[in-house]
């Protein structure tokens, strides 16, 4: 469990970077006068999917902690 945790936290990062990097392009291609190839490249779309699926893997790594709390205060007790 506390590694599927980890793994979860590693794709948080990863996502997370990913959503720099779009937004990086987006914002030079923005300074460039490149409006078509920003909705060519769907990179609004792509950086709210990113942002929805970071904060979804946010959230299961809280459920996950939570959960294994829990289990481990039950074995003390």
């Amino acid at each position: 469990m506390r590694q599927m945790i980890k793994d979860y936290e590693k794709s948080c990062e990863l996502a997370k970077q990913r959503i720099i990097q779009l937004t990086k392009q987006k914002n030079q291609l923005k300074k460039e006068g490149r409006n078509a190839l920003i909705d060519e490249l769907d990179l609004e779309r792509r950086i709210r999917l990113l942002y929805t699926e970071h904060s979804q893997m946010k959230e299961i790594v809280l459920y996950l902690t939570s959960y294994v709390r829990r289990v481990e205060q039950r074995a003390e007790a």
